[in-house]
C-alpha cells in the first residue's frame, strides 16, 4: 500500500471538480468501483453534498488552499481482500490519522490502471469552526498509517520511508514520481549517490569555491534561493532539475555554511574544473539490453525536440509578420486626417483583425504538431518502451520489466502479431490459418532469438482463447494495453481484467468470467502446471497441481 498527497496550487482548488473526478462523473467508461461521501451534516447524496463543501469553503475566507487531495495505491494482489467495508476502513484511518475525522470528504475507488487506488478529497475547513487544518509533514504520518493497515488486513508489505532510508538514500515524494512515471532517474535520486563524495570534499574545503568545485565535478551547482540555498543541474536550468541544499544534507544549509564559509560567493572559473559525471536521467531498469534502445530513445526525443522547436520558430515568424504589418497599417491611419473619434474606432478595429489572424495562424500551426507528436509519441523512457512493446519488440517489454522483477521465459511455441489485435474474425477457420502463419512466419525470423521467440505471445494467445471460447462470451473483442512495469492488461467487454506479468496471471475479483478466461489463457500459456490461489493464477511442477482450472 502506498499514499501519495497530491498537491493543489491555490489558483487550481476546485474541490467540485476533483469529487466529479473521484465519481468519474465526466467520463463514460467503469473506472469508479464506487464512491461514497463521510462527514457531511446533511444526507448522503453524493452531487448535494458537493454543494454543501462548497458553502463550507466559502465560509473560510483566509486560506489559500483548502483541498487536500489523497491517493490511496494497492497491489493487484490485494485485490480479494479489499471489499467495500475495507476501503472505508482505510479511509476512516487516514482521516483519523490526518485530523480530518470531523471534515467533509468525498471517496472513491478506481480501477483503471493495473492497480486499485482510491482518491479522497478531504475538506480542509472544518464545517463548524470554519477553521482551515494543515497537517505539518504528513507524509510521515501517511507511511505510518500504511505499515499498520498492511498488518492488520494481512495486504501485501511496500517500502516505506524508514526501509527506503536503509536500503537506499531517500528522495522525496516529488522525485519518486517522476521516476515510477518516467522511468529514469530522477535529479534528487542522482545527486544523493554522489552525497558521499561531495561530503567528502566539503570536510576538507575552505572557501565557497572549494564546495563550487566539488559540485561542479560531477556538474552540480549550488544557488541562494528565497531564504536557503539550492542544488542545481549545472546543464539544464528547468526546476526539475533541482533541490534543497539542506535536503542531501543538513551540513549544507544556508546557516551552516555562512557560518563556515562567510557571506555567500559565487562560482568562479568552473571550467577549469574536470567533471567527473554528470546527470542524464539514465534509465532505472537492469536489463543488459537497454542500451540499444535507450540510444534510440534519445535519438527520438531528441528528433522531437528538433521538429516541435521547427514548428515553433515557424510560427513565431509568421506571427511577428503579421504583428509587423499591422503595426504598419495602424502607423498608416495615424499619419491620415482622421477625427479622433474616428481615429480611435479604427485602431481597435485593426486591433480586433490583428487578434484574428494571429489566432488563425495559431491554429494553422496545431496539425503539423499534432503530426510530430503522432509520429513520435512517446516523451519518457517508460512511454518509449510501451510504445516499441506495443509495436512487438520483444527486448523493449523484457526491458520494461526488468525494472521491477526478474524475467522468466515463457514456455509457449505461438508467435505473435501485435498488430493483429482487434480485427474482425472471419470463422474460427480463417483465424486457425492465420495463427498458423505468424507462428511459421515467427519460426522463419532469422533475427529473433529462440528466447525471444519464446517470450512474452500474450496478444496471440488471448485471440486464441477467445477464439475457442467464443460461444461462452458476448463479444470476443478484448481490449490490451501494456504498463510501465511491462505487464500485459487485458480488458473484458464486463469491464474486468486480466494481467499478465510474466510469472504470474492475474484476474479482477469477484468477476466469474474473467476468472474463467483467465484460466483458459493459463492453461494456453503453461499447460495444466498451474495453481490458482484467490485471483493468482502460477506455474508450479506436476507434484504440487492442487486446484482445478475451467478445462
Amino acid at each position: 500500500m502506498i499514499s501519495k498527497r497530491v498537491f493543489i496550487e491555490a489558483d487550481n482548488d476546485n474541490y467540485g471538480r476533483l469529487a466529479r473526478y473521484i465519481a468519474a462523473a465526466d467520463h463514460v467508461d467503469e473506472k469508479c468501483l464506487l464512491s461514497w461521501c463521510e462527514g457531511m451534516l446533511g444526507g448522503t447524496d453524493y452531487a448535494e453534498d458537493v454543494a454543501e463543501v462548497r458553502d463550507v469553503q466559502e465560509r473560510n475566507t483566509r486560506a489559500a488552499s483548502k483541498t487536500y487531495h489523497l491517493v490511496v495505491s494497492f497491489r493487484p494482489e490485494d485485490e480479494a481482500r479489499l471489499t467495500p467495508k475495507v476501503f472505508k476502513a482505510i479511509e476512516a484511518r487516514f482521516a483519523s490519522a490526518l485530523g480530518y475525522t470531523d471534515h467533509q470528504r468525498h471517496c472513491g475507488v478506481h480501477k483503471n490502471t493495473a492497480n486499485l487506488h482510491m482518491h479522497v478529497a478531504y475538506n480542509m475547513i472544518h464545517p463548524e469552526k470554519y477553521t482551515c487544518h494543515k497537517e505539518f509533514r504528513d507524509f510521515w504520518i501517511r507511511d505510518k498509517v500504511c505499515r499498520a493497515l498492511e498488518r492488520e488486513f494481512g495486504l501485501a508489505v511496500d517500502q516505506g520511508i524508514e526501509r527506503s532510508s536503509i536500503d537506499q538514500p531517500r528522495i522525496n515524494e516529488k522525485a519518486r514520481t517522476v521516476e515510477a512515471h518516467s522511468g529514469q532517474q530522477s535529479f534528487e535520486s542522482y545527486a544523493q549517490s554522489h552525497r558521499e563524495a561531495v561530503l567528502s570534499s566539503l570536510d576538507t574545503a575552505t572557501s565557497w569555491q572549494d564546495l563550487h568545485a566539488a559540485l561542479a565535478a560531477h556538474g552540480m551547482e549550488i544557488k541562494p534561493h528565497g531564504n536557503g540555498l539550492t542544488i542545481r543541474d549545472r546543464h539544464d536550468k528547468r526546476a526539475a532539475h533541482a533541490m534543497k541544499a539542506s535536503a542531501l544534507d543538513r551540513s549544507l544549509s544556508r546557516q551552516k555554511l555562512v557560518a563556515r564559509f562567510g557571506p555567500y560567493q559565487p562560482p568562479q572559473d568552473l571550467d577549469r574544473i574536470r567533471e567527473l559525471s554528470r546527470y542524464t536521467a539514465a534509465p532505472l531498469h537492469r536489463s543488459p539490453e537497454r542500451g540499444r534502445l535507450f540510444v534510440e530513445y534519445r535519438a527520438g526525443i531528441e528528433a522531437r525536440k528538433t521538429a516541435l522547436q521547427g514548428v515553433k520558430e515557424q510560427e513565431n515568424a509568421a506571427l511577428a509578420a503579421i504583428r509587423a504589418e499591422w503595426v504598419a497599417k495602424r502607423r498608416e491611419l495615424e499619419r491620415k486626417n482622421i477625427a479622433k473619434r474616428n481615429l480611435r474606432r479604427l485602431l481597435q478595429l485593426a486591433r480586433k483583425h490583428e487578434a484574428e489572424a494571429l489566432a488563425k495562424t495559431r491554429l494553422s500551426f496545431q496539425e503539423p504538431r499534432a503530426v510530430v507528436r503522432q509520429e513520435i509519441p512517446f516523451t519518457s523512457w517508460n512511454g518509449f518502451l510501451q510504445h516499441k512493446s506495443e509495436q512487438g519488440d520483444e527486448v523493449a517489454l523484457a526491458v520494461l520489466r526488468s525494472w521491477h522483477e526478474v524475467i522468466d521465459p515463457e514456455n509457449s511455441e505461438v508467435g505473435k502479431d501485435w498488430k493483429s489485435h482487434g480485427r474482425e474474425y472471419a470463422g474460427q477457420a480463417a483465424a486457425t490459418l492465420r495463427h498458423a502463419q505468424k507462428e511459421r512466419a515467427v519460426l522463419e525470423n532469422e533475427g529473433l532469438s529462440a528466447k525471444g521467440k519464446r517470450r512474452l505471445q500474450a496478444i496471440i494467445r488471448m485471440e486464441q482463447v477467445l477464439i475457442r471460447m467464443e460461444s461462452s462470451i458476448a463479444n470476443p473483442a478484448v481490449e490490451y494495453r501494456i504498463d510501465k512495469t511491462g505487464a500485459v492488461i487485458f480488458t473484458l467487454p464486463t469491464g474486468g481484467t486480466i494481467r499478465d506479468t510474466g510469472r504470474e496471471v492475474r484476474f479482477s475479483a469477484n468477476d466469474a468470467e474473467a476468472e474463467t478466461i483467465a484460466g483458459h489463457y493459463a492453461l494456453k500459456k503453461w499447460g495444466k502446471a498451474i495453481s490458482i490461489s484467490g485471483n493468482r493464477i502460477l506455474r508450479v511442477n506436476s507434484m504440487e497441481r492442487s486446484n482445478a482450472v475451467p478445462g
